[in-house]
């Protein structure tokens, strides 16, 4: 294709070789290996905490480290409003790129970064700028994966491909968890502690640049390019009106965000620590337990989106919040001493969570116009996870420890709840063509009201 002012210099044909599923692979590998580092930080957290920082124990070092963890969700809403900006101006593939590196970049900076006792007060900068730079990604690639994606993928099958997006982000999330086991298994605390705990950011840095070369082949969906066509890219003065245009979208997709990334936080992610701590489950137990459920998760995805394929994204989501609603408390009921307690309360609520999860790259890459969807789904999505799901662990864990827990269920069915009513007042979009372009003046395009010729009936 040949360039011109009009066209992003993202766009490209592919190269030779490089198929749509080798794209989709690409993606998704770039995508679990971000969520791998995510979760190494958090696992390794309390055998490095101690050579960043100086605080005096070891109590304190471990809260140094968890405050770096929340600099990195505070940057999260930073990348997904920038780099969506520039997915829409530039390209999808661009940031694609961009993201990548900076997550094998931070990971190799946190693998080799120095200890506090050779360089001071240095050691502890060098982790917050790279924690910075791995949130700033992880909030980049959340809008240009979902976008990319969901514009290549066809109407009829977009809510199955988009869930490859979700399934990559537990696998990702399960390859940190099972390689923690494995070293804690075959080295000692005294290894883990002095240097073995770079092992993982190490690893996570050399597979971040092979997935950086297997993206270089990617090119810029269709639906992307056709919008381009002579037309110049977005102002940042237009990207905000196309925001406060299409604000209902933001504010739906925040909102289901909001329920799922709570639900998310509290069954994938706190349900075997909470399991351990308040119900004396064994330590590996719980974990197997976790990995079991989540491999139900991973199971259960596809097939979930392949279901909004032909029943719809809002009945879909629908079921997610009533199976929330109902299951809540018998769910938070069924844990006790027991591992396959954990193991059957997990399973159950990652099956439901699967209806709610599955369907959202899809789903919210239609409810924005072209023009500004990477930008709408980069900042309403991330900015969401960071204030919900991001706290959602932190707020469950100090409820619970003053003996409140039942009130964390009640927030997470009360979220549910307003997902269904969000839900409820969201046009259907499933199967509906991407290729809309900006809203037209004094007649706005809001999330979902595509011209009723797009979207399928039957």
């Amino acid at each position: 294709m040949a360039t011109s002012l009009s066209t992003p210099s993202g766009d490209r044909p592919a190269r030779r070789g490089a198929s749509k599923s080798r794209m989709f692979f690409s993606v998704n590998l770039g995508n679990a290996l971000e969520w791998y580092d995510w979760a190494v930080f958090a696992i390794f957290a309390g055998y490095f905490a101690g050579d960043f920082f100086d605080t005096g124990n070891d109590v304190s070092n471990l809260l140094s480290v968890l405050a770096v963890f929340a600099v990195g969700f505070v940057m999260r809403p930073v990348g997904g409003i920038v780099f969506g900006r520039l997915a829409d101006r530039r390209g999808r593939s661009l940031v694609l790129l961009v993201t990548m590196s900076l997550v094998a970049l931070s990971s190799v900076m946190i693998a080799i970064g120095p200890t506090y006792a050779s360089v001071g007060v240095l050691a502890s900068v060098w982790l917050v700028v790279a924690r910075c730079l791995q949130g700033f990604a992880h909030g980049g690639e959340m809008g240009g994966s979902y976008t990319y994606v969901a514009e290549m993928a066809t109407p009829r099958n977009r809510g199955l491909w988009g869930s490859t997006i979700v399934m990559s982000t537990v696998t990702g999330t399960l390859l940190a968890t099972l390689l923690g086991a494995t070293l804690r298994v075959v080295l000692d605390e005294r290894a883990l502690n002095d240097w073995a705990w770079r092992i993982p950011f190490l690893l996570g840095g050399l597979l971040g640049l092979v997935a950086l070369y297997l993206r270089r082949t990617l090119r810029e969906p269709e639906v992307f390019t056709g919008s381009r066509r002579g037309t110049a890219p977005p102002s940042t003065r237009e990207t905000f009106r196309n925001m406060w245009v299409e604000r209902s979208s933001v504010l739906r997709v925040m909102v289901i965000v909001a329920g799922t990334g709570v639900f998310s936080y509290a069954w994938s992610v706190s349900a075997p620590s909470y399991a351990t701590s308040f119900h004396g489950v064994d330590d590996g137990a719980a974990m197997w337990a976790g990995v079991g459920a989540n491999l139900v998760f991973i199971a259960m995805l596809p097939l979930t989106a392949m279901l909004s394929d032909r029943i719809g994204r809002r009945t879909n989501f629908m079921i997610w919040g009533a199976g929330v609603a109902v299951l809540a408390f018998p769910l938070s009921g069924l844990l006790g001493p027991s591992a396959w307690a954990l193991l059957a309360a997990m399973s159950l609520a990652l099956a439901v969570q699967s209806f709610g999860a599955g369907i959202q790259v899809a789903w919210f890459a239609e409810l924005f116009s072209t023009r500004s969807r990477a930008t709408g789904v980069g900042m309403a999505a991330s900015v969401s996870a960071a204030v919900f799901g991001g706290t959602a662990p932190y707020l469950n864990a100090w409820l619970t420890g003053k003996g409140l827990a039942h009130v964390f269920t009640w927030y997470v069915v009360v979220l549910a709840l307003l997902g269904i009513a969000v839900a409820t007042r969201t046009p259907e979009t499933r199967g509906m063509e991407l290729d809309r372009g900006e809203a037209p003046e004094g007649e706005p395009i809001l999330a979902g009201t595509a011209p009723s010729p797009k979207i399928p009936t039957e």
